[in-house]
């Protein structure tokens, strides 16, 4: 095993201290791109209310419609 005198040698370098932050960057994206990614397909498999689901299947709301309401309501301003 290193000696303390030696080790803080080894971690004043410049090189070493970079690749040990970038290797930390990397793995730890790695987890955090799994747990969002893990977010996407739980949310897949919740399960609606029918009658939630039946009220949004109502309401017809398209981006044309929104878009033409709020070109109204810029133009009567």
């Amino acid at each position: 095993m290193c000696s303390p005198p030696k080790m803080n040698k080894i971690f004043k370098n410049e090189q070493t201290s970079n690749g040990v932050l970038t290797l930390l960057l990397i793995v730890g994206g790695s987890f955090g791109l799994r747990e969002f990614s893990q977010i996407r397909y739980d949310a897949v498999k919740i399960k609606i209310d029918p009658e939630l689901e039946k009220k949004l299947k109502m309401n017809k709301v398209s981006l044309e419609s929104e878009y033409e309401v709020h070109m109204l309501i810029y133009v009567i301003c």
